[in-house]
């Protein structure tokens, strides 16, 4: 095993978990009270992957526990946690039982192809740019680019909604400049959409009609 392949948690969710971002979750289940509490004697972290119609994705995000919010009598837990490292998974290790024990997996961790690769700054600013405009169009009175040690991509993808498919290709993809065009794109076919409902919201406000 190389030092970057280990065995870990698996806690398969519908959603998407990105490097630096923060995430709240209620834990109910017994088999994930039991991961969690293993993570936290330990800890060690576990690894979220995207969970579609009972299949799992090929990759996922290792999240380590930050705060425990609520712990309840019933075991039931309120945590945060924050996403650390993107991983491939290379084999799933079912439980025994199912009901009482978590899955885990033999996952590989991954970076970008070229660490010292820099996105190309217009880029960058402009993925910033449409970012703010989508904000404004939202209805945020001061939209800002959410500050951060994780890549900028990560940064804009967490802090909106735009799918879980689509934080799903920005995990998997190994090039910052491949993500920010990726959301690039995106936003521009989002605001004409964006600029309308606005402009129906303030026609709506200003006379009570719609038209």
């Amino acid at each position: 095993m190389t030092s970057s392949e280990r065995t870990i948690g698996l806690f398969p969710l519908p959603l998407v978990l990105l490097p630096g971002e923060i995430l709240p979750l209620h834990i109910f289940e017994e088999r994930y009270k039991a991961l969690i509490a293993a993570c936290r004697a330990s800890g060690d972290v576990f690894g979220i992957v995207l969970r579609d119609d009972d299949e799992l994705a090929g990759q996922g995000c290792t999240a380590a526990i930050g705060d425990v919010v609520d712990e309840l009598d019933d075991g039931r837990l309120n945590i945060i946690v924050t996403g650390r490292e993107r991983f491939t998974v290379g084999e799933l290790l079912a439980p025994h039982d199912p009901d009482a024990d978590y899955l885990r997996g033999r996952v590989e961790l991954f970076d970008d192809i070229d660490l010292a690769a820099v996105a190309q700054p217009h880029a960058a600013d402009t993925a910033e740019d449409l970012f703010r405009t989508v904000l404004r169009l939202m209805g945020v009175d001061d939209p800002r680019v959410p500050d951060g040690e994780s890549p900028l991509s990560f940064r804009l993808a967490a802090a909106v909604d735009f799918g879980q498919p689509l934080k799903q290709r920005l995990l998997e993809s190994r090039s910052e400049t491949e993500r920010l065009d990726l959301l690039v794109a995106v936003m521009r076919a989002l605001i004409p959409g964006l600029e309308l409902r606005k402009q129906r919201e303030q026609a709506i406000g200003g006379n009570g009609k719609g038209y």
